[in-house]
């Protein structure tokens, strides 16, 4: 009597590559990567991962995004291949690094809570469609903040803790704000002048000061064209970053124009209007006086 042959199953080779080609979108997560490629198999991303022969340390978050999970050299090598990505060790915009596991030499995979600040954006709905030939519509990466908005689509790339993405067509500044913040990119070091242009006009709108109203009646749009947020949260928190977005960069051009020593009379003057207000009044604990004191000293001469 023959010996029944076994099931087929759908777990992969750990040897072989894969029969679909699944390439990284730009900077995409790894655990988003993953968790796409596995779908391409009906398979979820652990099940991959053993399936290829890596192992795994610790556990994913309960919220996509709100955890990473970091490869070692060896097991990055496996997913590439089993992936047909040759180059994917360059294409993955991981948020942190590691060697995935007690060994680096060993096929490992090692789950990482991300601090907020670190943690992914969700993409473009419809881009992450259109560039995975219509699998899925969700992806996470680690988005420079000139690209959380896609002017194309009109749509906002949301943190972890938000459903979905932000529809922005009834918030036509933001896709002007964008086409300034691409020529800001391209100024010297504006990353740190968008910092701090980001940190100060998040303590006005968290103080309800200078920009309120105008705030207030984008948030009013932003609501009216959207889902309610979930999980309880408010709309105020939801829509914080792209509401004040063409502020932040209004702000972040103008201190970028600043020359060092050219903050004292009329500088305020000059901040108001490239902020479209009549006049500003600054408190004494305002952020922006602690970049007008930082502006003003003098650079520390490094010995050679």
């Amino acid at each position: 009597m023959s010996t029944p042959a076994a099931p087929a199953t759908n777990t992969p080779n750990p040897t072989a590559p894969g029969a679909i080609r699944v390439r990284p979108l730009l900077r995409e997560s790894t655990a988003s990567y993953l968790n796409r490629l596995a779908g391409t198999y009906r398979l979820d991303s652990h099940q991959l991962l053993e399936g290829i022969g890596i192992t795994i340390h610790g556990r994913p978050g309960s919220t996509p995004g709100h955890s990473e999970i970091v490869l070692s050299p060896t097991a990055l090598h496996h997913v590439a291949t089993f992936a047909r990505v040759p180059e994917l060790q360059l294409a993955l915009g991981r948020g942190i690094h590691g060697s995935g596991g007690p060994d680096p030499s060993h096929p490992t995979a090692r789950w990482q809570p991300l601090e907020p600040a670190r943690q992914p954006t969700r993409t473009c709905p419809q881009c992450t469609l259109r560039h995975t030939h219509g699998t899925t519509s969700q992806a996470w990466a680690y988005q420079a903040q000139h690209r959380r908005l896609c002017p194309r689509h009109h749509q906002w790339g949301t943190p972890p803790g938000d459903t979905a993405s932000l529809n922005t067509r009834a918030l036509p500044e933001l896709a002007q704000a964008h086409h300034a913040h691409r020529r800001l990119v391209r100024r010297p070091d504006p990353t740190t002048t968008y910092q701090w242009a980001d940190m100060i006009t998040t303590r006005w709108y968290d103080h309800h000061q200078h920009l309120t109203q105008r705030w207030h009646h984008r948030l009013t749009r932003l609501a009216d064209t959207n889902p309610t947020p979930a999980h309880g949260r408010s709309w105020a928190l939801t829509g914080r970053d792209a509401l004040t977005y063409p502020e932040t960069v209004a702000l972040a051009r103008h201190l970028t124009r600043t020359p060092r020593g050219q903050t004292g009379t009329g500088f305020l003057d000059q901040t108001a209007h490239a902020l479209g207000l009549d006049r500003l009044v600054l408190p004494t604990d305002d952020l922006l006086r602690a970049w007008i004191h930082t502006k003003r000293e003098r650079p520390r001469h490094r010995c050679l």
